[in-house]
């Protein structure tokens, strides 16, 4: 394999819930009398704990805490996206390890990760919770080679945005942005390239030339 350790992150990448946090970011905005569309959202707030103070939000604690409230449950019953399944297995049967790092809460995947048969196949989840500093900062990315006693040179990164691929070049890694067709309506393409990502991906298929 060209890769021994295989990070992913999980809103958007593993998971098929981009259009889940999308609108209930924009939902609990509004009901705060904070119009943003999801130009700003992606720019501004996803994965950005800081993010709703900026744009005017006083308490983010309540904040986040009527965020929850909307899309927990959704967040729970989120599907993976095409290919990811069988692109895990064949890392697993051919001796890779994988890493999730995500910025959400671990309580916000766990039951996803479970729902989706995912518990058996990741050897490292990290959340929110078990660094001081979230995505682009390399910390979680490093943190998780560690658990699996991997090198930095034998790692890649795969996310849906540039805080993904910056957390993995800072890290040492190669990095794979996924940036399917209908990520358009969340991303605009040309910023995601500007992030300088090794690979492109539309397919979670194509990391099998990895293999």
């Amino acid at each position: 394999m060209k890769y021994k350790y295989f990070l992913f992150d999980w809103d958007g990448s593993l998971a098929n819930n981009l259009p889940i946090w999308f609108s209930g970011y924009k939902k609990i905005f509004s009901k705060h009398g904070i119009e943003v569309n999801y130009e700003v959202i992606s720019r501004e707030v996803l994965g950005d704990w800081e993010g709703p103070k900026r744009l005017g939000i006083g308490d983010v604690d309540e904040f986040f805490r009527e965020l929850e409230t909307e899309v927990l449950d959704k967040l729970n019953e989120a599907k993976l996206n095409p290919g990811v399944m069988p692109i895990l297995e064949q890392i697993k049967a051919n001796g890779g390890k994988i890493g999730v790092v995500t910025a959400s809460r671990k309580r916000w995947v766990k039951t996803a990760l479970r729902n989706n048969n995912l518990r058996d196949l990741v050897d490292v989840f990290l959340g929110k919770e078990d660094v001081t500093y979230a995505k682009p900062d390399p910390e979680s990315l490093l943190k998780a080679l560690k658990l699996m006693e991997g090198k930095a040179e034998e790692a890649i990164m795969i996310g849906d945005n540039g805080k993904d691929v910056v957390a993995g070049k800072r890290a040492g890694m190669e990095t794979a942005l996924y940036f399917p067709d209908r990520y358009s309506e969340f991303y605009t393409k040309e910023v995601q390239t500007r992030w300088g990502a090794t690979y492109m991906i539309e397919d979670f298929d194509e990391l099998k030339k990895f293999l």
